[in-house]
């Protein structure tokens, strides 16, 4: 049995120790009271560059992202993913019709495998221009604009080689699209594993143990964080 022990995404103490007690269901009725100082009911992440708001049903988050993506007054242009072979769509890890305009809040869903490393699963940026062939995101942050790729993944089926007793990749079909989501909101299911700096958080109706957790966890720290509702202690819990 091992745990991990080590924080990488986090180095604020007052934060870990937050984290560590909502993991571990123990939180006080004075850390949440800390948490609830962050509360705004009223906040907009629509209006306020470099949010996502996590929330925890994905009608809400349609919702958002487009509504917001139908207020910015540039034109639409969908990009289409390049399907080939054997890959069903239930499997697709975007959206195979990738709808942009220019000024929308996007989300990277791969690491930048070159050598620059412009990007990783989770940085957000803006749409500067899009065509049919051309993407320029940018960090506003960083002042920086760059040219997003398109990005291949592959249906693979591994088998052992009964002779050799290795594992062999056999590549069934590819799915090519731009590795890019709209980004004004997201599922907290689907944040796992990823990075903010800045996050509004809707944990109102948390369905799941851990979910809290995971949504709060997303954020390097606390500086970055907006409570769209204030935290209850009957919405906390974990699984053992």
């Amino acid at each position: 049995y091992l745990e991990l022990s080590k924080i990488f995404r986090q180095n604020d103490d007052t934060f870990i120790d937050l984290l560590e007690s909502l993991r571990n269901n123990t939180i006080s009725i004075q850390q949440r009271d800390e948490l609830n100082k962050f509360v705004q009911p009223n906040f907009d992440s629509k209006k306020n560059e470099g949010y996502i708001m996590l929330t925890t049903h994905n009608h809400k988050v349609d919702a958002i992202n487009k509504e917001a993506l139908a207020a910015l007054v540039a034109s639409e242009v969908i990009l289409r993913a390049d399907a080939i072979d054997d890959f069903p769509d239930k499997i697709f890890p975007i959206e195979a019709d990738l709808k942009l305009k220019k000024g929308a809040q996007v989300m990277f869903v791969k690491n930048d495998t070159s050598a620059e490393k412009n990007f990783f699963n989770g940085k957000m940026g803006i749409v500067k221009s899009v065509s049919k062939n051309e993407v320029l995101v940018e960090f506003p942050e960083e002042k920086k604009v760059i040219e997003v790729e398109r990005f291949e993944w592959k249906n693979i089926r591994y088998s052992v080689n009964e002779s050799s007793k290795e594992i062999e990749e056999e590549v069934l079909g590819t799915f090519t699209q731009f590795p890019l989501k709209l980004a004004w909101a997201i599922t907290v299911h689907k944040s796992q594993g990823l990075t903010f700096d800045k996050a509004a958080i809707d944990v109102s109706q948390v369905f799941m143990p851990g979910q809290a957790y995971v949504a709060l966890s997303r954020l390097r720290s606390l500086n970055g964080l907006i409570l769209l509702s204030p935290l209850t202690m009957n919405g906390i819990s974990n699984d053992r």
